[in-house]
């Protein structure tokens, strides 16, 4: 009898233990890195046309989310009158485990020649980024439909907005509104053990009007500077 009794207390606290460490147990989330990595780019593209802009390289130099442009001349029906290129980026994006970050700038724009021996651009653009490797990266040439409908497009917008527009990085500018195709650039990604940097050069037609850099769902355009 007794033997019974404590063989009914020994399963009752057996139970207890168990019931009190599956209550108290640490539960486990399925960490998606990918998904938190999309969402991180996704935010920045959401907001890329809205970013800060400036032509002052110290303060490109201390913020971050931040877009450094220069300022151009165009010419529209016989009119001059300015747009910004854009030219560098530093973006930054955290989402749960990961932070996303990414500086781009175009160090310099060249004549070259593309295979079958066509003028091109040759854009050599500094990137550095959180990521050991940037897994979905294209590249695309904006290539004008009509060029002199773009800049008549330009200068109106100019004139109906009373500030120079973003090439590229402007809604209304450029593909959204069919002004624009995009079209796949040659290009190579070129990584600097020592520095940590790489260089991403782009071989793009001589008329293109700026480069389109994709770490999907994130396009970035990026213009030539003006010849100084």
């Amino acid at each position: 009898m007794w033997s019974a009794a404590y063989g009914l207390i020994a399963l009752a606290v057996v139970a207890f233990v168990v019931l009190y460490a599956a209550a108290h147990a640490p539960s486990f989330k399925t960490v998606n890195l990918a998904d938190q990595l999309y969402n991180a780019k996704k935010r920045l593209a959401d907001g890329l046309s809205s970013l800060p802009r400036t032509d002052n390289p110290a303060h490109f130099a201390t913020n971050i989310n931040v877009v450094r442009v220069r300022t151009a001349n165009a010419a529209a029906s016989g009119r001059s009158f300015p747009v910004q290129l854009p030219i560098s980026y530093k973006l930054s994006a955290r989402e749960n485990n990961i932070l996303y970050e990414l500086y781009l700038n175009v160090i310099s724009c060249r004549p070259a020649a593309l295979q079958g021996g066509a003028a091109a651009t040759l854009y050599v653009v500094e990137i550095r980024h959180s990521l050991s490797q940037l897994p979905w990266l294209e590249v695309y040439a904006a290539m004008p439909r009509n060029l002199t409908q773009y800049y008549s497009w330009l200068y109106n917008l100019y004139t109906a907005w009373g500030r120079p527009p973003a090439v590229g990085l402007d809604p209304r500018v450029g593909a959204d509104v069919g002004l624009v195709e995009l079209v796949k650039a040659e290009w190579a990604l070129v990584y600097n053990a020592t520095s940590g940097t790489a260089k991403l050069y782009v071989a793009a037609p001589a008329t293109a009007l700026y480069i389109l850099v994709v770490d999907y769902p994130l396009a970035i355009p990026l213009a030539c500077p003006p010849r100084s």
